[in-house]
């Protein structure tokens, strides 16, 4: 689908919906990139009030971040956004996971003590305050090959994008802007977790494109321009903030497709790791008769007997 710089053009563009995420280029192809929208798939993936506000914001952005980068990929796998904190921080750990199919599932480890901490002394808090001088990390974990590639960079700014910008611009040398949005908003009566993300890089050069440099520094600058609050609000669609972003320099969309919160884990598999420890292991894993497990993905839990792991 176009966005062209013709008005009537952008309004005859269907809308992109919550829960979806597209591949975008902008002018002649010399930056491309993708926009993501998350309404009731955070919210689900967030668990509602799981987590104290600061920690799911920060949490949100990595599941943004997340299915931005995990919807590039060319094979079936996932994509993991890590960050481990220090005693300096509140959150000693983040995990976000996206699937190239779009499924997205997140955990968040903190202190309740260090979080109060921490509040005290910032009112919004970023990244590295609730973290720490910890590390980030994206890992990609491809279901065809055995190997994992994994990238690190310092949590360095005020979000997790930051860090991203950070190890793309270092370790793939791929200039990149990205800007992630998290918020709750009421609906229907309630408070939901929405969120939001744009993330652009520059192409190289070639006979084709030429000189990339204007593009990028353009696309950069109206980039810049962007608020939070147009990333998730409900009544400016994607598509439609594209259009406002870029019309002058030009902006195509591909086709979106969906993101869910969904995870994998299943009583069938944790059996199977529980029946992996040795008889004395489980023997002490047991609690009235029965072991208790619960997934930190999204808090189910799951009982087996005695007889179940082999007792």
């Amino acid at each position: 689908m176009t966005v062209d710089k013709a008005k009537q053009n952008e309004e005859q563009i269907p809308e992109m919906r919550d829960d979806r995420i597209a591949a975008i280029q902008i002018g002649e192809g010399a930056v491309r990139g993708r926009i993501v929208r998350l309404g009731p798939a955070l919210d689900e993936a967030l668990g509602g009030d799981r987590y104290p506000e600061p920690v799911a914001r920060l949490l949100g952005e990595a599941v943004l971040l997340s299915a931005l980068v995990a919807s590039s990929l060319k094979f079936d796998g996932r994509l993991l956004v890590q960050a481990h904190g220090t005693n300096e921080g509140a959150v000693s750990l983040l995990v976000a996971e996206s699937t190239s199919t779009g499924h997205i599932r997140a955990y968040a480890r903190y202190d309740e003590a260090a979080l109060a901490r921490v509040l005290a002394a910032h009112k919004t808090p970023t990244a590295r305050a609730l973290i720490g001088p910890g590390t980030f990390a994206m890992t990609i974990d491809s279901d065809i090959h055995k190997e994992r590639y994994q990238g690190i960079a310092a949590i360095a700014g005020d979000h997790l994008s930051d860090a991203a910008e950070s190890y793309y611009e270092t370790s793939e040398q791929i200039p990149t802007k990205i800007h992630l949005a998290v918020g709750r908003l009421q609906q229907d009566g309630a408070p939901h977790w929405r969120g939001g993300g744009l993330m652009i890089q520059r192409v190289a050069g070639d006979e084709t494109r030429g000189d990339v440099k204007e593009s990028w520094d353009h696309a950069r600058a109206v980039m810049a321009t962007l608020k939070d609050i147009e990333l998730i609000d409900p009544a400016l669609p994607p598509q439609r903030l594209l259009y406002q972003l870029f019309h002058e320099q030009g902006v195509r969309m591909d086709t979106p497709r969906t993101v869910k919160a969904e995870c994998n884990c299943s009583r069938a598999r944790l059996l199977e790791t529980i029946k992996t420890f040795d008889q004395q292991a489980r023997k002490d894993m047991l609690e009235d008769g029965k072991v208790t497990a619960k997934c930190q993905f999204c808090d189910e839990e799951h009982v087996f007997s005695a007889k179940e792991i082999g007792l």
